[in-house]
């Protein structure tokens, strides 16, 4: 499924064999909301240092949140990404220090892009730590504006502008509006309303035929 990725990294298994298979998703319970907010803690609390009040800063309830798990279940990575007019920002970015270097920080990427592209974003804005522009500059963000602070840490402003895609959501507005109801990690397949819509046009076409 396209907003589904799983990822394996070659020779990774002998060494860490709960770090074969990793599967990058978009939270859909409670579980996995925990885990991603459990790995944020770790990254950014634990090592870090961040206040509590700072990580998690109110704006939870209002992203797409982000979690990378073992074959296992094992909580590994997060993000999350916040909608704007004309911009999709990516945010909180974490990967447990015991997995970096598999590759997981540009799978994570990719799949955060990936994301917004299927909304119909074409640009991207994030706030870099300084040490990190040039993994960000990597896939095409640019500095922006001035570099400032937060949580005691150096930050600059990036953003990336791509050519605007071709498919966007809004093509189904008028057309196929049920794609737009299917759940967010597998939008190519049809969603449970779509099957509910079935078995009301079985019960319909039965009553017809009851009638007749």
């Amino acid at each position: 499924m396209m907003t589904i990725h799983q990822l394996h990294k070659p020779g990774a298994a002998a060494a860490l064999p709960d770090h074969a298979d990793l599967t990058i998703k978009i939270v859909e319970n409670e579980d996995e909301r925990f885990k991603a907010m459990l790995v944020r803690a770790i990254v950014y609390m634990h090592e870090q240092l961040c206040p509590y009040s700072e990580e998690f800063d109110l704006n939870d309830h209002a992203a797409t949140q982000i979690v990378g798990l073992t074959a296992t279940g094992e909580p590994v990575l997060t993000a999350r990404l916040r909608y704007f007019n004309g911009f999709a920002k990516i945010e909180r970015l974490a990967i447990r220090k015991e997995y970096r270097g598999l590759g997981y920080a540009h799978r994570l990427l990719s799949f955060l892009l990936d994301l917004g592209r299927t909304k119909g974003f074409s640009h991207f804005y994030l706030h870099a730590q300084a040490r990190l522009r040039g993994f960000y500059e990597g896939y095409g963000f640019r500095p922006v504006g001035s570099a400032f602070s937060f949580s005691d840490h150096d930050y600059i402003e990036m953003e990336l502008s791509e050519q605007p895609q071709l498919v966007s959501p809004s093509m189904h507005i008028g057309s196929t509006p049920m794609v737009l109801n299917r759940p967010e990690n597998s939008t190519q397949l049809l969603g449970p309303l779509e099957h509910g819509a079935f078995r009301s046009a079985k019960r319909i076409a039965a009553t017809e035929r009851s009638r007749g």
